[in-house]
């Protein structure tokens, strides 16, 4: 969708004119910005199809209680703080607004990005990735007119393009904000921030494999996977805490509650494909995505339970599709940019568990250590998307 049409949205227009009459501060920000900026040029620089701008943060208290003004057509979701540093106040990166009857995954959004004053600098988290700019930017704005219409944006935004994305008129499709942006502040800073509490908005109930029946029932699963793709030449290997498990304990990892796999990228369909070998035991969904950090558009194939999706609960076979890119292999596990050397996964070895032989990465000692650092040594408390040390992104 071009930015001109997106700029004319009702939705677009009924939010900044909210704002404007509740005197909350608001400006165009990130892709939007540099949408706008770029077409002074006669560039089109903006790569997404959303809406950005950005408030302070401490108008977010004004902007929920001011919520009843849009009305039922409109939904709002807040997105949690997943940094695991204590970088920003409060437990809320930025908000979401779509149509109600839509999807959220699906849906139009105006994203609306929380920025805290400190000590002379802005800071933000974006997605998990702690960021700053001067306070100069955003104390005292400016206004661009596009398309005969003024917006607000931050002062010189010449200059914070800049400072975010480098040469921005030359802004190339693959920049990623998780590694590229020149805000992500740097490593010697985050390590002495103090850690926090991860807050995640996990809509599914996570069981443990020891609960119950689900250990029994989860080996099936994967057993059952695993023999579905070997019959129809599908490569595959363990991958993740299930390799873990079953390398350093012999079994599945008793307060995990799902099993995993990893599968070349480019045999992603060929598994979805084989869903009707599944059914009606088994579900096979896969999940979409576009992004610069790997050649495909599956991130993951997962396999679940008709019974646990209906009730929601967190048990399932993940099948991460991992994608050669240079000497590396790269895939995106829980929304987090991971690789690792490719040597891990160009040749396999093997181990004998539940009467298979199964494919494992080579040099599987080196390749836990990468992923877990001691990993002979149990830990219950993990969290993929911050501990993993094979996550390629910066600032958090």
């Amino acid at each position: 969708m071009e930015l001109e049409s997106r700029l004319q949205k009702k939705i677009f227009r009924d939010i900044t004119r909210i704002l404007e009459k509740h005197k909350i501060p608001y400006w165009l920000d990130s892709d939007t910005l540099l949408g706008v900026m770029g077409e002074k040029h006669n560039k089109q620089l903006s790569r997404r199809n959303n809406i950005y701008l950005s408030i302070s943060g401490d108008s977010l208290t004004k902007l929920l209680t001011i919520k009843k003004e849009f009305g039922r057509k409109y939904k709002f979701y807040s997105y949690p703080d997943r940094s695991g540093r204590q970088w920003i106040k409060g437990n809320v990166i930025r908000v979401g607004i779509f149509n109600s009857w839509k999807r959220r995954s699906d849906a139009f959004k105006v994203f609306i990005s929380l920025k805290f004053k400190t000590f002379g600098k802005y800071r933000w988290v974006d997605n998990r990735n702690c960021k700053w700019v001067n306070a100069h930017y955003f104390d005292q704005l400016d206004y661009i007119e596009f398309n005969t219409k003024q917006y607000p944006v931050p002062s010189n935004a010449a200059d914070y393009l800049t400072r975010r994305y480098g040469n921005w008129l030359e802004n190339s499709s693959d920049w990623i904000e998780q590694i590229d942006d020149f805000a992500i502040v740097e490593d010697n800073i985050i390590k002495n921030i103090l850690p926090k509490k991860v807050v995640k908005a996990e809509p599914t109930i996570k069981i443990k494999l020891h609960e119950k029946k689900y250990h029994h029932r989860m080996k099936n699963m994967l057993l059952h996977t695993i023999d579905i793709l070997r019959e129809n030449n599908i490569p595959h290997w363990l991958e993740a805490g299930t390799l873990l498990g079953i390398i350093r304990d012999g079994d599945l990892i008793p307060w995990d509650y799902d099993a995993d796999l990893g599968i070349p990228g480019e045999y992603a369909q060929r598994a979805f494909n084989l869903r009707r070998k599944f059914f009606p035991k088994y579900l096979v969904k896969k999940k979409p995505i576009n992004n610069a950090w790997i050649p495909g558009g599956t991130r993951v194939v997962k396999i679940k339970t008709p019974w646990e999706k209906l009730k929601q609960i967190n048990f399932h076979v993940d099948l991460f599709c991992l994608y050669k890119v240079g000497d590396y292999h790269r895939w995106i596990d829980t929304n987090t940019l991971k690789q690792v050397d490719k040597k891990f996964h160009t040749e396999f070895e093997t181990i004998h568990w539940e009467g298979r032989e199964i494919n494992i990465p080579s040099h599987v000692e080196e390749y836990l250590t990468i992923r877990y650092g001691d990993w002979r040594t149990p830990r219950q408390i993990y969290d993929a998307g911050l501990h993993d040390s094979s996550i390629a992104e910066k600032g958090f």
